[in-house]
């Protein structure tokens, strides 16, 4: 394969205004609507018009710091089984296909709970992977380029130059049960669901609409915690762009060997890649690349110690668990608890949306 190879995917993602692009860059350093405006040089009108209008083509996503939140994103894979209730801290439970049916279960776990956790599902698993790194795509990255031409994102396969910068080690770690406070946790919630909310309108909404037993507070106390504890977790924004899933599905894929976190973040840096979970030898990238893609995957691979030893997973359209984890109600004290009393019933009948994955 030659270097720099770049394809042009016509067609394949959303066409992107370079409007919207210069909007999707900003957003990377923008806390507020008003910082986005200024950073892409475009009018506030301008930006909250794009950025409610782009949720047929993308979502913008608040990217936390997990290690400060002392949350470990989870990705486990089990064996299809009947599955009534999923535990506490729980995102998403959905059916994915490998030659037969798997359950896909990802979570926001304190790492001294990750064992109960996985045991709470009574079945061997077949994968399970604990986020001591977990980076989503970003507009920035080096593999990643805009063309104007054709109002597209374009790849660039030319992992070999960026292979030194990504080969580190990913540092398992814990820090007991520590746990923000509920305000934290509160206005943490509403920024994964909004990137740009303010800060009363979260707390509000959430009181009104999910908690209603959240004490009543100033809007200078929770301005205090908005900026001097939510922001010290913020790791800034991006955006992920995506297309019908009927059309281009969700993958899965799986990696094994000493290469494995290294390969994740390279796939990752890939328009079409939403997120790459990463532990010790081992990763999860989740994406919706096109099948052009895939040789080019291949071959790439061959220069890296690492396996697929399952190949990958497609994501199926039922969607049996999808929620922001009310993780305000798993505190005490300022320290996590596993209660189990919250655990999260598994339904069988919604539908996954176009904007809604995993």
């Amino acid at each position: 394969m030659g270097k720099n190879t770049k394809i042009l995917l016509n067609g394949l993602l959303p066409r992107i205004s370079q409007s919207e692009w210069k909007i999707i860059k900003a957003a990377t350093r923008a806390w507020s609507i008003r910082e986005l405006s200024r950073l892409s040089n475009l009018s506030v009108s301008a930006v909250h018009r794009i950025v409610r209008n782009f949720h047929k083509k993308g979502k913008f996503k608040f990217l936390i710091d997990f290690k400060k939140a002392n949350l470990l994103p989870l990705i486990a894979i089990f064996p299809k089984h009947k599955i009534e209730v999923a535990p506490p801290f729980t995102s998403t439970v959905r059916v994915v296909y490998n030659m037969g049916s798997h359950i896909f279960v990802s979570a926001l776990v304190p790492p001294p709970f990750i064992k109960k956790y996985i045991n709470y599902f009574n079945a061997e698993s077949l994968i399970v992977v604990k986020g001591y790194e977990y980076i989503m795509w970003n507009p920035l990255s080096p593999l990643t380029e805009y063309s104007p031409e054709i109002k597209s994102l374009v790849p660039v396969f030319d992992f070999e130059p960026l292979v030194k910068l990504y080969d580190y080690s990913a540092e398992p770690w814990s820090i007991s049960y520590r746990a923000p406070d509920i305000y934290d946790l509160v206005l943490l919630q509403g920024r994964i669901r909004n990137p740009f909310a303010r800060p009363l309108a979260i707390y509000n909404e959430i009181k009104e609409k999910y908690d209603p037993s959240l004490p009543n507070v100033s809007e200078q106390v929770l301005s205090y915690h908005f900026v001097k504890h939510v922001k010290a977790m913020w790791r800034g924004n991006t955006v992920l762009v995506y297309t019908d899933t009927k059309i281009m599905p969700i993958k899965i894929y799986y990696f094994e060997g000493r290469d494995a976190p290294l390969f994740a973040r390279l796939l990752c840096q890939l328009p079409g890649a939403f997120s790459a979970t990463i532990n010790v030898n081992k990763a999860v990238v989740i994406a919706q690349y096109p099948c052009i893609y895939e040789a080019y995957i291949m071959r790439e691979a061959e220069g890296f110690k690492v396996e697929m030893p399952y190949g990958y997973f497609i994501q199926s359209d039922m969607n049996m668990v999808k929620k922001v984890p009310e993780l305000w109600k798993y505190v005490e004290n300022k320290k996590w608890v596993f209660r189990e009393e919250l655990a999260i019933p598994v339904r069988n009948t919604a539908k996954l949306k176009l904007n809604s994955f995993a």
